[in-house]
């Protein structure tokens, strides 16, 4: 083996033997030869990979705030200081985007996993960890590539055949020397991401459980969690036969249970997963940073206090709803304002709580959305997984029996908005349903954006195009 050397993050969570490095920040550059010796230092490997998706420029700020600052989640409750003020105006560049560090990030974790996958079978150790290393990285591999072509392409569907341009797909670790990459198209971006978790699949065992041995289950992807992940893949792809069978399985499983009304909001409040998380990303013991929770705190210990639910948003909730604004915001007065913010985040440092990324509930949104769009449609299903989510929030809520494809597609995105937000889901909802962005309460100039509109998608940084002929930008930019 070569040796070349990385910059890993390695510090996640406690754990046992080896993986005590685990707890210290980096101080020197590891070698590829001297990390991957063994399976211990793979295991330190793969712990990086999961401490980087909690980095700001992905899960522990931009990936969830982006895609609902833009869509009309979110609005500003102060007005300097600002994190993603070019996202909320609409006033994108390809030079200064607030997202060109999100793509440069995910890309350095794509380089990190790959180094994962291609060293940890040359590694000493049992074969059988070393597989399950293999196969969790690939997991994060795809949730990586999914997470890109949200952001900086257009939904499946965009063309008939997805033959628009996707991303920069990243398969092997990257030197100097390699070949400039080009984007492939949608089509072959999702091909490849279904192929990792597939093949991430048939590794896991059915115990549910990760490589790693600190935190909780929910914390690696294991056979349910990268299925939950398969699942809601298969339903951007629009394969809703493939989606309806996967969502129906996990929530058939019953390994998660949908957390009670009376529990819904302190199930967000620590560090202890709940019945229904299925995969969330942990924040270790001695965390002292801010974290998402900074951006929300109405106490605004931090002084980080910035995103605040738009009117949009809290009107669609009924009084009685315990997701709505008399029982999951918290309500301050600024400058003779009111304003809402969620309690989805709590705070930072020893207040910081998990980044939830998949859900029993939405297994159940995704189950009935895909109901009504497969092969044989069921609105059966549909019905009674929209009724279970909307009675959960509100017991008074009136029971629906929906009778045609499009009532239940507004329900369910009506449902997913008011259950999933500020859980990064808005904008990429709205895009690939092909319905336009319309926000009132807002400060913005540009207030409403049509479903064809060239601005929904993220401009590919420009240093990034300058610097390979082979990268083509986005249009409008």
């Amino acid at each position: 083996m070569k040796k070349y050397y990385i910059l890993l993050i390695v510090s996640f969570l406690s754990f046992s033997s080896c993986e005590k490095i685990l707890d210290k920040e980096p101080t020197d550059k590891l070698s590829l030869e001297d990390l991957f010796k063994d399976v211990q230092g793979a295991k330190t490997a793969l712990a990086g990979s999961y401490k980087a998706l909690l980095e700001e420029d992905h899960y522990n700020k931009n990936m969830m705030v982006y895609p609902d600052i833009f869509a009309g989640n979110i609005k500003f409750s102060k007005n300097a200081n600002l994190r993603l003020e070019d996202v909320y105006e609409v006033a994108l560049d390809a030079q200064e985007s607030s997202m060109n560090a999100t793509y440069s990030s995910l890309y350095k974790e794509l380089n990190n996993v790959n180094n994962v996958i291609k060293y940890t079978p040359s590694s000493a150790g049992s074969a059988t960890e070393k597989a399950k290393i293999v196969a969790e990285a690939k997991a994060i591999r795809a949730l990586i590539h999914f997470d890109l072509v949200r952001i900086f392409a257009r939904p499946f569907n965009y063309t008939s055949d997805a033959s628009h341009l996707g991303i920069a797909l990243i398969l092997q670790p990257q030197l100097y020397s390699d070949p400039a990459p080009s984007r492939a198209t949608v089509a072959e971006t999702y091909h490849i991401i279904i192929k990792d978790l597939m093949e991430a699949i048939t590794v896991f065992d059915d115990t549910n459980v990760g490589v790693l041995t600190g935190g909780s289950k929910q914390n690696y992807f294991t056979k349910s969690s990268t299925k939950a992940l398969l699942a809601k893949v298969y339903l951007y792809q629009n394969n809703c036969n493939a989606a309806f069978t996967l969502a129906d399985e996990i929530i058939k499983s019953n390994q998660y249970t949908l957390i009670s009304n009376a529990n819904y909001i302190t199930s967000w409040v620590g560090r202890v997963p709940s019945s229904e998380s299925i995969f969330e990303l942990a924040v270790e013991p001695s965390f002292a940073g801010g974290g998402l929770g900074v951006y929300y705190e109405s106490s605004n210990l931090s002084s980080y206090r910035m995103y605040a639910a738009t009117l949009d948003l809290t009107g669609l909730y009924s009084n009685d709803d315990v997701r709505g604004i008399n029982k999951m915001f918290n309500r301050e007065v600024i400058t003779g304002v009111n304003y809402a913010f969620t309690k989805k985040y709590q705070g930072g440092a020893t207040l910081a709580t998990p980044i939830k990324i998949l859900r029993l509930s939405e297994m159940h949104l995704i189950r009935a959305e895909a109901a009504v769009e497969k092969t044989s449609p069921d609105f059966t299903t549909a019905n009674a997984d929209l009724n279970l989510i909307r009675k959960r929030g509100d017991a008074g809520a009136n029971t629906l029996s929906l009778t045609t494809k499009e009532a239940v597609i507004d329900a369910v995105l009506l449902e997913r908005r008011k259950e999933l937000a500020f859980e990064g889901n808005l904008l990429f909802d709205l895009m690939r349903r092909k319905k336009d962005i319309v926000r009132v309460d807002v400060t913005s100039v540009v207030k409403s954006l049509m479903t064809n509109d060239d601005r929904l998608i993220m401009p590919l940084p420009a240093n990034t195009v300058n610097a390979n002929k082979n990268m083509k930008q986005n249009p409008g930019y």
